[in-house]
């Protein structure tokens, strides 16, 4: 255990520690069809704890090695679950051995030199006939070479940045290519990812990047939307507002398939915004909730449930008893003022977002661009006028959408009654002339 070196970050003492380390470990559960399943061993894929844990475990495995194997490496580096090691050939099996012998569920493997070279990473290390070291960018056989292509809807400035990053990696780690050779490669293996020869050549020629150390303090990420997202984040940048705009691209791979997790039930949703239709008329409630959307509809029913206990009781809307649930929400307030009920067991799922704080906006957007929203007007008041323009373009098209959808059904359902006229009529006679909508 690393204690020395956590407890001078910790105000927490080590029993403490290890219990909270233990409880993040034991929560690792899912569910796959109905059925719940606990990780017996290891961390789970994907935990922010997983990674420093497995680092942990390394520094701890690595010492106990080279303790109980009483010899000192010429040379070790380790990334992750990855070491490169230099040791005489001769002890190659006794050191894989202790490694083995630490931990029956960790089993490692050894690759040694094959023609004087060995790959680690994405370096191949070349030790040459006077034992000096070449290295040179590697690739593993099985690699696609694929990277970001040229015309994938990504922002222009990460293809570069991916375009650049490659470049200076094959430079860095090629000491054993002319660069020339370099050059060669480099266009080799992005022409293969559809780049223009014009783009490559530039990049090739400019000056190596000086890495800006004057970074913005606070960085948002904002929906890349081709034409508008670079030119908003143009207007960021030249305001001199110490703030990144970074970009996050909706069409991923994960879009594409259909995930193998079991769906998590509406009502179990939380961090959502939410609609309940009104059973006696065309309006409806946005509202939005950080809990579970089931515990929030229990609130809700919860003040039906009084508002109906109250009138059995025999008071009237208009009593200060009843009157004064409106106060509860917009929802009740429709209730007590119209006499109508909402859908409370059926609400819909209108959107939802991991981060809490952007919540209330996307509240008040919804509402603003839903018509017949029995919300109050002040539920909008906190909306800033710069969405103003784009909201009304926004609920403009989304009601022309709805009535051209009503006019469709229409239409349809004229076309389902005359269909039995001329089906049924009993002679050749002209049958009687509906007019429809064309």
């Amino acid at each position: 255990m690393m204690w020395d070196q956590i407890r001078d970050n910790t105000t927490i003492n080590l029993d403490l520690f290890l219990e909270i380390v233990d409880f993040c470990i034991g929560a690792s559960f899912f569910s796959f069809r109905q059925k719940y399943y606990l990780q017996t061993s290891g961390t789970a894929m994907g935990s922010p704890l997983s990674p420093i844990l497995a680092d942990i475990v390394m520094e701890n495995l690595l010492s106990k090695a080279i303790g109980r194997a009483n010899l000192s490496p010429q040379f070790i580096r380790k990334y992750v679950d990855d070491l490169f090691l230099v040791l005489h050939k001769d002890q190659i099996d006794a050191v894989l051995a202790i490694f083995n012998s630490l931990n029956p569920k960790i089993v490692f493997t050894a690759e040694v030199e094959v023609n004087n070279q060995l790959p680690f990473l994405d370096l191949l290390v070349i030790r040459q006939e006077d034992n000096s070291i070449k290295t040179d960018w590697y690739a593993k056989p099985i690699s696609s070479g694929r990277m970001l292509n040229y015309f994938s809807f990504h922002p222009t400035d990460q293809k570069l940045a991916v375009v650049n990053n490659f470049i200076d990696r094959v430079r860095s780690l090629s000491t054993i290519r002319t660069r020339e050779q370099q050059d060669q490669l480099i266009h080799q293996h992005l022409r293969n990812n559809d780049y223009p020869h014009t783009l490559i050549n530039r990049l090739l020629r400019q000056p190596r990047r000086i890495e800006n150390t004057d970074r913005p303090t606070v960085y948002r990420s904002i929906p890349y939307i081709d034409g508008l997202t670079p030119s908003i984040k143009k207007i960021i940048t030249n305001s001199g507002l110490q703030l990144g705009i970074s970009h996050s691209n909706r069409n991923t791979v994960g879009n594409l398939y259909k995930s193998a997790k079991d769906p998590i039930p509406v009502l179990n949703k939380n961090n959502v915004i939410y609609r309940i239709d009104c059973r006696d008329c065309p309006s409806a409630y946005i509202g939005m909730t950080t809990n579970k959307l089931r515990t929030r509809m229990y609130g809700h029913q919860t003040h039906i449930n009084t508002l109906e206990n109250k009138l059995a009781e025999g008071y009237q809307y208009t009593d200060p008893e009843i009157q004064l649930l409106q106060e509860k929400s917009a929802l009740m307030s429709h209730c007590i003022n119209h006499q109508h009920r909402f859908n409370i067991q059926q609400p819909s799922l209108v959107d939802s977002t991991y981060k809490r704080q952007a919540l209330q906006v996307l509240e008040m957007c919804h509402i603003a661009t839903t018509s017949n929203t029995v919300n109050h007007r002040t539920d909008t008041d906190n909306l800033s006028c710069a969405y103003a323009n784009l909201l009304s373009t926004i609920k403009t098209q989304r009601g022309a959408r709805n009535a051209s959808s009503t006019t469709n059904q229409n239409r349809q359902n004229t076309r389902i009654l005359t269909t039995p006229l001329t089906q049924t009529n009993p002679t050749n006679q002209t049958p009687p002339t509906i007019n429809t909508p064309q």
